[in-house]
């Protein structure tokens, strides 16, 4: 039937039909909620069926069949399914005697797609409907429960009706992440990590890693992930709650959000350009300011102590701080910074898995740090000052250490420091520090006793006042190669990440610090490390007074 024609029944039996639900229940108000509930499933009925030959009989059949579930409600749970009908007029227990199997099994998929719909709904309606319809309760209850006015509850569930009924002929289509989900190959911060770690810790599982990735290009509501990735909602709202809670996404005005991670996209045209830019410059960098410094170190300063007196393990730590010296601005490292719930403050930083030219030196290439870390009385006041009583610098490279950030602790070194004041018995009760000092390559044990293997110095202060700083031909060089580094980093991220990526690559000549420690060892001007210094490679400890 035309709905201009449902719509003339509807309004000849309106005040019949509430007629009969007051003469049912006696109580105006739950006659007009009842009547409203037979007049949607009568209305439904009538514009999905044609040539009803006695339409009066068939219209008070559907409000016996509403009237009896809704005194079946009060006594025992109802299911959505059984109290609203979209396509019918009864429940299971009371098909028509007119319908076929056919009919029977096409409700059944119309269920289906009511159950699906229902979670497509806002999280403050999808509670209404659960505790209206499967729980049971009256609006009064829920109003209560949810410290809402008895109206917002009746506005609420006239709307879900609505959209259900609008909703249930889409066709939910799945997106590209759920035909074709992605993965990090890895994940990490530029900042100090919290309580509860950083990406890594947040992005473990790969739901998450897609939910992220979904809202990254392009801000997108909780209902567009999970159509993009082919998921029920209620999965998506709970993830995204918890990345928005600890700044990895953010919610838009609008409603929307957006993932607030750097994520690098490699591509075989941004490794093209990295491959020429970084070949060609690690040369100009390594001849024009590295060699020429460290061949002018002849022996080791004073205040310095460096086991065995090794002059090459020395240079193996101060290339990363000659390469400190090619940055082009002074970068505020937490000007994009992101304050986080569990104490944590950094840029979160992933790198996605796409199939690109393999770079077989990679693993060399890699790096984590500089990681600085200071004793617990100085953590809240950390200056560049001559330290109290301890503070250490590291990083980890492919030719020393392997182990990241969340192995290098601060009470290792505060362990390692109590040592060589004399304050740590080699008694029971300290027998895993000594493990574990020794497990590091902090202490070597020989015949002669303990070996402190890390740099030691006397002064934070004459350490930096070591290296020179670049000259304005070195200086207009780094700036050549953070504009051709931003023109890598920059395909294929969307414009929220441009200014961020734009801002730390003025500094991107620094990163270029392994790709020199390769160049000197082919130039032999550095030297392999042996097996032990490889623990304490790169690793400096400044001491107090």
């Amino acid at each position: 039937m035309n709905k201009q024609d449902a719509d003339k029944i509807i309004g000849e039996y309106v005040q019949k039909l509430y007629g009969f639900a007051l003469n049912k229940l006696g109580s105006p108000d739950e006659a007009e909620e009842l009547s409203a509930r037979i007049i949607a499933e009568v209305y439904e009925v009538l514009v999905r069926r044609e040539n009803i030959v006695n339409v009066n009989g068939y219209i008070y059949k559907i409000a016996h069949n509403v009237w009896t579930r809704y005194i079946g409600s009060k006594s025992k749970s109802r299911s959505f399914e059984t109290y609203v009908s979209f396509d019918g007029t009864d429940s299971f227990e009371n098909i028509p005697d007119e319908k076929d199997f056919a009919e029977e099994f096409q409700k059944t998929e119309q269920y289906g797609l009511i159950r699906r719909e229902i979670a497509y709904l806002s999280k403050i309606q999808r509670e209404i409907v659960v505790r209206h319809y499967y729980k049971g309760e009256k609006v009064k209850t829920i109003a209560a429960a949810m410290c809402l006015p008895d109206g917002t509850v009746k506005w609420h569930l006239s709307c879900t009706r609505k959209e259900l009924m609008m909703n249930m002929g889409k066709i939910r289509t799945i997106g590209t992440l759920g035909v074709q989900p992605i993965r990090f190959t890895s994940m990490g911060h530029n900042g100090h990590p919290g309580s509860k770690g950083d990406t890594k810790d947040f992005l473990a599982k790969a739901i998450t890693q897609n939910i992220a990735y979904a809202a990254y290009h392009k801000p997108r509501t909780i209902n567009e992930i999970a159509e993009e990735l082919g998921i029920n909602p209620i999965f998506v709202e709970d993830e995204v709650a918890t990345l928005e809670e600890y700044g990895y996404m953010d919610k838009l005005a609008d409603g929307k959000y957006r993932t607030n991670i750097n994520i690098e996209i490699p591509s075989d045209e941004a490794n093209a350009i990295y491959e020429d830019i970084q070949k060609k410059y690690t040369e100009l960098f390594a001849e024009k300011f590295i060699i020429p410094y460290l061949e002018s170190i002849n022996e080791i300063p004073g205040f310095l102590t460096v086991p065995d007196n090794d002059l090459n393990l020395l240079k193996w730590s101060m290339i990363p701080h000659l390469t400190d010296k090619l940055a082009i601005a002074d970068i505020n490292d937490w000007k994009y910074s992101v304050k986080r719930k569990d104490g944590g403050d950094f840029v979160a930083l992933a790198r996605l898995d796409v199939p690109v030219k393999k770079d077989e030196n990679a693993d060399i290439y890699w790096a984590c740090g500089s990681m600085w870390r200071s004793s617990q009385d100085e953590t809240n006041s950390f200056t560049w000052d001559q330290p109290a009583s301890w503070r250490s610098w590291r990083l980890d490279v492919y030719w020393g250490s392997r182990d990241g950030w969340r192995e290098n602790r601060n009470d290792d070194y505060e362990k390692l420091y109590y040592f060589m004041k004399g304050e740590l018995a080699e008694n029971e009760a300290n027998l895993y520090a000594y493990k574990r000092l020794r497990d590091r390559g902090y202490l070597v044990k020989t015949d002669e006793g303990y070996k402190v293997n890390v740099i030691l110095s006397q002064s934070l202060n004459k350490w930096f006042e070591l290296f020179p700083n670049a000259s304005d031909e070195i200086t207009e060089l780094s700036r050549e190669y953070a504009e051709k580094a931003a023109e890598a980093d920059i395909l294929n991220q969307p414009e929220h990440m441009h200014e961020l990526i734009r801002y730390y690559d003025q500094n991107s000549a620094c990163n270029l610090q392994t790709h020199i420690m390769e160049y000197l060892l082919n130039k032999d001007v550095l030297k392999l490390p042996t097996e032990e210094q490889r623990k304490g490679l790169c690793t400096v400890m400044f001491l107090g007074q």
